[in-house]
């Protein structure tokens, strides 16, 4: 009997879509071992994206215009976040202004109101995405691929990405 090939963390997010009855779902992460494999391998299932601090211009460049980054304006990551957003010029950035983001920091319990509002401005200009014929999800919980799930409220689909 041959070995089962462990999925990746986007094969996974992609079963779960498609449980779901999803075809795509606005997306946040942290680092980009977060959100890279995801946005490479099935760019189609990312209605938007919301990355916080750091990011490499060369993996985003295809989503640019479904793309927040959201920065601190102190220390040296946010120096070189500005040189990297001149690379994405159709990405949407938001400052937050007297602000260091460390590898540390929490930025949506530090910042919750300013970061809860980009959030909400960046998604409102986005088209919602699409849900097959099935109709609005119910709310509930589950688990698809190794991944829990919850799902609460009305609204566009949207998923945090974390690595663990």
């Amino acid at each position: 009997m041959a070995a089962e090939t462990p999925l990746s963390t986007e094969e996974r997010i992609r079963q779960l879509l498609g449980h779901l009855g999803l075809d795509q779902a606005h997306f946040a992460g942290w680092s980009q071992q977060d959100w890279t494999g995801l946005v490479t391998t099935y760019p189609e299932v990312v209605s938007s994206l919301t990355v916080i601090n750091a990011f490499d211009p060369r993996r985003v460049e295809h989503l640019a215009a479904r793309l927040l980054v959201v920065t601190g304006d102190q220390g040296s990551v946010a120096e070189t976040m500005r040189s990297a957003m001149n690379r994405v010029p159709a990405a949407h950035h938001v400052c937050l202004s007297n602000y260091n983001i460390l590898g540390w920091s929490d930025v949506a319990a530090e910042r919750t109101g300013e970061l809860g509002d980009a959030m909400l401005q960046f998604l409102a200009r986005m088209i919602p995405p699409v849900a097959r014929e099935s109709g609005p999800l119910r709310e509930g919980d589950g688990e698809v691929a190794g991944i829990s799930y919850r799902i609460r409220g009305a609204g566009p689909p949207w998923c945090c990405c974390r690595s663990f």
